[in-house]
């Protein structure tokens, strides 16, 4: 799992530091950060200012462990689909109060139970 984390987040780094490189954007900054507890759905948050949103399905799938065959709940996050939330000028509406408690929530859990990644 940890391997498959590791990838993942490599390469959502190469991607936003490309950005910089090939002058898409002045300068590109990741921080990566892991907390222990397995992956629900995607929630990416753009600027504070859009939400993209999507629950990962999830399938009974068998995986080889050592040689081993052993069944498991698989997430499936290549198929979650992404619902699109934005802040407006009204504070009470359902996109501002959606981006305001994405944006809660995330603090709560970058600030509260993640920790740095290690390689």
């Amino acid at each position: 799992m940890h391997r498959i984390m590791l990838r993942y987040t490599q390469g959502i780094e190469d991607t936003v530091q490309e950005l910089e490189n090939l002058g898409l954007v002045q300068s590109a900054v990741v921080h990566t950060r892991v907390y222990s507890v397995a992956p629900m759905f995607k929630l990416y948050i753009i600027n504070s200012d859009e939400v993209f949103f999507g629950y990962y399905p999830v399938k009974e799938n068998t995986v080889s462990i050592n040689s081993e065959k052993v069944k498991i709940f698989d997430l499936m996050g290549r198929d979650a689909t992404l619902f699109h939330h934005a802040a407006d000028d009204d504070p009470d509406s359902t996109g501002s109060q959606y981006v305001a408690q994405s944006q809660m929530w995330f603090d709560s859990i970058w600030d509260n139970v993640s920790r740095e990644r290690a390689e």
